[in-house]
């Protein structure tokens, strides 16, 4: 080796050890059988331990010994998120990455974990600090729950939520029609408020209106409102529409696929002109209303099927903000978990909390139902169970039995083939198989966890009709 390389070499190595050991959270690497091979200093403080009494050892030996609790490295197959206890009395949130060589074996495993303790204790103290603020200045706490209020309902800690936000403080301050997408349960109510609370509008008024709840005979009247007289049964005064009512303010249309085609029209004009007009009536109302839309239908196939316009669905879709199902946002779980638990004991005048072993089998859920789902589960384990502990027998039984993992989907190989060739083999029958079911590179994308883009590459790649 030349003394240059050898030199940049050095420099390379400095820096890699620079940033791992500098690193606010854990960084924890084995190889294939479980010897430790690189342990930093955060790591030291969740386990009282020096580095090299940790490195060169296994880690079930050092599971054995107390040091962390459960060990995740006999279950690491593939990304897996679990929560763990050290012996200096921390609680981990650990992640598991499995490294595989050319043939496909593991060759390493990089563990990452965050200390939940003390996140829990700084939140702790930033609610103790907010309430003294209170006491301090009144004005001061009138503004802090103008800007803030809901938001302790909005969890955000993965990558993906992470990136919401930051698109949300963005939009707040425009009044561009934004339309969120997600399923059901996700949140995607709670970010609307979100984007209301800080935009400029904030102290106008803010209307949540469910398409889907309104009967559709009385949809058009309660969007657009009606003069005296306009219909057999209304009011003699005549009324204001929602639109008329969120003026100056943001009007949440919910649920927006369910919108009857023969009203589509009429919002279209509403949101191009700023101007409504009343049933009954021919009289143009001028409005400054910001329009905010959710849904959990796939509009895009809806245009397709002639079931909601084209030039409605691209004047709703100027800033498209999707909500992720909560099985992909491991990182959120947690927290969540810990927010409904300490708000439905101080509801409930108790003191549960979930076992280890409970909380884990919570964290590895699927969450069909998303947050919502979490929410009410945890609002049921705080009022049924028997003891403060919640243990695996409280859950429901669905979640008890349910696995995470992959049996389902081996794949029989009937002879040897180079493995790029196999990886295209099944990647078509996936690809064909979605698509045949979904129709749709937009479903076949959320099916398969790619975004549509690579989704629609794909299956023009491998359906050539």
């Amino acid at each position: 080796m030349e003394a240059s390389e050898l030199t940049l070499y050095k420099s390379l190595n400095h820096e890699l050890e620079t940033i791992i050991n500098t690193c606010f959270d854990e960084i924890f690497v084995t190889d294939g059988n479980g010897k430790v091979l690189r342990v930093n200093p955060a790591g030291e403080v969740f386990y009282g331990m020096k580095a090299n009494e940790i490195v060169g050892k296994n880690t079930e030996e050092l599971a054995r010994k107390g040091l962390f609790s459960p060990s995740l490295f006999p279950i690491v197959k593939e990304r897996i998120s679990m929560i763990q206890r050290t012996r200096t009395g921390h609680t981990i949130h650990c992640i598991g990455n499995p490294s595989l060589d050319s043939e496909g074996n593991i060759e390493f495993i990089i563990f990452t974990s965050r200390d939940l303790t003390e996140i829990r204790q700084l939140r702790d103290k930033i609610e103790r600090t907010e309430h003294l603020l209170e006491s301090f200045q009144e004005e001061l706490e009138e503004l802090r729950r103008f800007q803030n209020k809901g938001q302790e309902d909005f969890i955000s800690f993965s990558p993906n939520m992470r990136k919401i936000v930051k698109m949300v403080e963005k939009i707040a301050k425009v009044d561009s029609t934004v339309l969120v997408t997600g399923k059901s349960g996700v949140g995607k109510g709670v970010i609307v408020s979100l984007i209301h609370k800080k935009s400029n509008r904030s102290r106008q008024p803010f209307i949540h209106v469910n398409c889907g709840a309104i009967p559709e005979s009385l949809i058009e009247s309660e969007l657009f409102g009606y003069e005296p007289g306009a219909f057999t049964g209304a009011n003699k005064d005549g009324k204001k529409g929602l639109f008329e009512e969120a003026d100056g303010g943001t009007l949440f249309l919910d649920e927006i696929g369910e919108m009857p085609l023969n009203l589509q029209v009429k919002l279209l004009k509403a949101l191009q002109e700023n101007v409504v007009q009343r049933l009954g009536g021919s009289k143009p109302i001028h409005i400054d209303t910001r329009i905010i839309a959710a849904t959990n239908k796939n509009l895009d196939s809806m245009v397709e099927e002639g079931a909601f316009r084209e030039d409605l669905y691209y004047r709703l879709n100027v800033i498209p903000i999707y909500i992720p199902p909560l099985r992909t946002r491991q990182e959120d779980i947690s927290y969540l978990m810990d927010y409904f638990l300490d708000k439905f004991n101080k509801k409930y005048g108790s003191s549960t909390y979930l076992s280890l072993e409970a909380e884990n089998q919570l964290i590895n859920y699927s969450w069909p139902g998303n947050v919502r789902e979490l929410e009410n589960l945890m609002e049921r384990l705080v009022v049924t169970a028997d003891k403060n502990e919640i243990q695996m027998i409280d859950l429901p039984q669905k979640i008890i039995n349910s696995r995470n993992d992959c049996s389902q989907y081996l794949v029989q190989i009937n002879d040897i083939c180079l493995l790029k060739q196999a990886q295209e083999e099944l990647e078509e029958q996936l690809i064909m198989k979605a698509y045949k079911k979904y129709k749709s590179s937009y479903k076949v994308g959320e099916a398969l966890g790619i975004n549509q883009s690579t989704a629609f590459r794909k299956i023009q790649k491998y359906i050539k009709d």
